[in-house]
């Protein structure tokens, strides 16, 4: 009977430190992508999760990652020059990775003329 709960424990063993192991990893960072409104990446955009210090900033593709303290509802702030002030609320069943487009506050360059 010893030798058998020997086998058991050497057997079991691992596979309950594995399991631990994979437990203890930090949650998955959430990550995604800036576009204008002509669907170009904005480099330089300031993503910030509002309430908290965790904020980035997006690359030349216009793609970020935070990192975040695990599960829940988030609201994303995301701020560029010229672009209208934009928050997103993400919870656990957002599609990753978020796509997220910014309109500009200026005018377009050549207003469409009507013909009466």
């Amino acid at each position: 009977m010893r030798i058998f709960l020997g086998v058991l424990l050497v057997v079991l063993g691992p596979t309950g430190l594995v399991s631990q192991a994979q437990s203890a990893q930090p949650y998955p960072p959430l990550t995604g992508q800036v576009e204008n409104a002509a669907h170009h990446p904005l480099a330089g955009v300031s993503v910030l999760v509002t309430g908290t210090a965790i904020s980035t900033t997006t690359n030349a593709e216009g793609t970020f990652l935070l990192p975040l303290a695990g599960p829940g509802t988030y609201t994303l702030r995301f701020d560029y020059p010229a672009h209208l002030l934009t928050d997103v609320v993400v919870t656990d069943t957002t599609r990753l990775p978020l796509r997220v487009r910014l309109f500009s506050t200026r005018p377009p360059a050549h207003p469409r003329r009507t013909r009466h």
